[in-house]
């Protein structure tokens, strides 16, 4: 699967952090809260929109406990950047999960695909891209059950801590 990525997430634990790693880190955070400044999505939603191709579907990823407003807000500000990007609640979690977040710093594996509890809610969005809107990818795991859950798209996230993909052609995603 592909992951577009805007930024790396760098960890403080591979040494010490730059002013541009730290503050990626501070708007990947606040990414997840639906309360953050407007700015925060803008700055992020700018750097994400140009890494898409349109038109495309946006399709916000539940957060662990199901929520999808804090990638809502953060799919909208990019579909007011790119004409023929639309937002598209195509996902859901039938239970809640521990967040990947949470599981990170207690040095636990990331949560399987399967175990994600994603389910759709539009299967058969029209044939163009889509992209998984999510602040940031840690293993990948949550955009490969989006996938999963689909059958097709590619993972759109502010910050990678993982690999971070080449763009590619919509059609090959």
């Amino acid at each position: 699967m592909n992951i577009l990525a805007a930024r790396k997430y760098k960890s403080p634990r591979h040494g010490p952090l730059t002013p541009t790693e730290t503050e990626t880190r501070r708007l990947a955070y606040a990414l997840k809260d639906p309360r953050s400044p407007a700015r925060d999505f803008a700055t992020a939603a700018a750097e994400m929109a140009a890494l898409i191709q349109t038109p495309c579907w946006l399709v916000p990823i539940p957060a662990s406990n199901g929520c999808t407003r804090a990638n809502t807000i953060l799919a909208a500000h990019i579909a007011r950047l790119r004409a023929g990007a639309q937002l598209a609640h195509a996902l859901r979690r039938t239970q809640p999960i521990e967040s990947q977040c949470a599981r990170h710093r207690r040095n636990l594996p990331a949560t399987p695909p399967e175990k994600h509890h994603l389910r759709a809610t539009r299967p058969n969005l029209s044939p163009r891209q889509i992209y998984f809107v999510d602040n940031v990818a840690t293993s990948g795991s949550t955009l490969r059950a989006a996938f999963a859950a689909l059958n097709r798209g590619a993972g759109l996230v502010f910050a990678n801590a993982g690999r971070q993909s080449p763009p590619r052609p919509p059609g090959l995603l």
